[in-house]
């Protein structure tokens, strides 16, 4: 961190290690064979509000960076999809058959915010699973590098039980957040 940094209260992320946000494709094996757990294909990147006409932009060299118009097989093929929710978060919603094309379209997204020092607007990735009881999402905190798993149950409740169960599971496969008051509720997701 620069001198100017530090006087005007800037921060820089840690770089991101991208062998963790792609621990979740190794993760996912456990998570359905231990948990129980179905992947939905969705994920989705929230941010804090960009500059004016960069949310269109990241989208549109998402879409082109992945070539997910002209070159992508069916099999292949995403859609993304940009939402903003009730408290005026951003999201970038990436969907597809092929989890690890989802996965590179997710780190694309990530990796042109960080390159173009837009990195503190960056806060959390989600990937939605379906249980038999319910959703279910697992959280990657940007700032932490870590995941932690969080399991509404409806009116604004959290199944906590749960979601320690699912950490002790995953906690081979996943950097599994240590710290549970950094286990934060993410209320009506939009994925």
């Amino acid at each position: 961190m620069g001198f100017l940094d530090s006087i005007l209260g800037r921060t820089k992320l840690p770089k991101s290690n991208e062998d963790k946000i792609f621990a979740m494709s190794t993760a996912m094996l456990t998570l359905e064979t231990a948990a129980g757990l179905q992947p939905t294909g969705r994920v989705g990147v929230v941010f804090r509000s960009l500059p004016s006409g960069r949310f269109q932009r990241l989208t549109a060299d998402t879409v082109a960076m992945l070539g997910l118009q002209d070159k992508a097989s069916p099999e292949d093929a995403l859609t993304v999809r940009e939402v903003k929710d009730d408290l005026g978060f951003e999201w970038l919603l990436v969907e597809g058959k092929q989890f690890d094309t989802t996965l590179a379209a997710l780190h694309a997204v990530a990796t042109g915010l960080l390159d173009e020092g837009l990195g503190d607007c960056l806060l959390a990735a989600v990937f939605p699973f379906t249980s038999a009881s319910g959703p279910v999402y697992w959280i990657y905190g940007y700032k932490e590098a870590t995941f932690y798993p969080f399991v509404p149950t409806g009116d604004r409740r959290r199944d906590n039980a749960t979601e320690m169960r699912l950490a002790a599971v995953a906690k081979e496969d996943l950097p599994v957040e240590p710290d549970l008051e950094r286990w934060y509720a993410l209320w009506g997701v939009p994925v």
